[in-house]
């Protein structure tokens, strides 16, 4: 199977997060993962790819939509999940996709899902903020004491890195244990204790030409409430600004207001599906 062939129908059925061949091929691994497929002779029309009990992908061509096909394959997805007996399917996230849920600019795709016995808990959102007029020093939000200083982590920091980051999100530890982007720290002073962290993506744009990502803003809980946090959200888009990127797009976003204080805007959201398997 061809990859040409896989993000062609991709982008037919997906005009609304258009991406590059080389990040759809990069975040999906197409070539590692269980696909199953529909073709109309020599044609593909339609494919769903799987990576554990996530169903990462369905595609069926607009040309071939409401006759059965996006049924069967997601029956297909399912069955194969089954056989290593998960507690839950997931739609989107999982440890590769492109869409951390269902898009919601895609009005059947809802509906498709519910049908059989999926929902959804929650909505998680795509922002951004253009640096183009982005000015740190015109931002409403709290001063932290005098006492933090910003600074990108070294190799001897991630003992105490992982040690603060457990203690603030701990299902993040893998993400930080095998992280090669940059990773800005907010360091306490007078214990030059990490209080705060946040992983800098460079060319972190899935859906956005020369954009940044950051992820994973993390604050202990002993230092929440002080403004920490959106700070160093601010000193990254600082920090990306001043090496030219245009923009900054996040993903899997919940605290939708607290980024927006800082400028962000909603690009589009994603409905978290899953399924409990009984």
């Amino acid at each position: 199977m061809k990859i040409d062939d896989l993000y062609g129908l991709y982008v037919k059925c997906f005009p609304d997060y258009l991406c590059s061949k080389d990040t759809f091929e990069a975040f999906l691994n197409p070539q590692q993962a269980v696909i199953f497929t529909e073709y109309d002779n020599d044609r593909l029309i339609a494919y769903t790819i799987v990576w554990g009990n996530s169903i990462s992908l369905l595609c069926v061509d607009p040309e071939y939509q409401n006759k059965g096909i996006g049924t069967r394959l997601l029956h297909e997805a399912e069955s194969h999940i089954k056989k290593n007996s998960p507690s839950k399917i997931l739609l989107g996230r999982g440890s590769h996709y492109l869409f951390q849920g269902v898009p919601e600019s895609n009005v059947k795709a809802v509906p498709f899902f519910k049908k059989f016995g999926y929902t959804a808990s929650w909505t998680s959102v795509n922002m951004k903020l253009d640096l183009k007029n982005f000015d740190y020093n015109a931002l409403k939000i709290p001063v932290p004491s005098s006492d933090i200083s910003f600074r990108y982590a070294e190799p001897s920091d991630m003992n105490a890195l992982l040690t603060s980051v457990d203690n603030a999100q701990p299902e993040w530890h893998n993400i930080f244990k095998t992280c090669t982007d940059p990773v800005l720290l907010a360091i306490e002073s007078v214990s030059n204790c990490i209080v705060g962290f946040e992983i800098l993506s460079f060319n972190g744009g899935r859906f956005i030409k020369n954009a940044g990502c950051i992820g994973c803003v993390g604050v202990i809980t002993s230092a929440r409430n002080n403004g920490i946090g959106h700070q160093m959200v601010a000193k990254g888009a600082e920090i990306f600004k001043s090496h030219g990127l245009k923009c900054i797009e996040l993903r899997y976003v919940a605290l939708v207001d607290w980024y927006k204080v800082l400028g962000f805007e909603i690009t589009d959201s994603q409905w978290m599906g899953e399924k409990l398997i009984k």
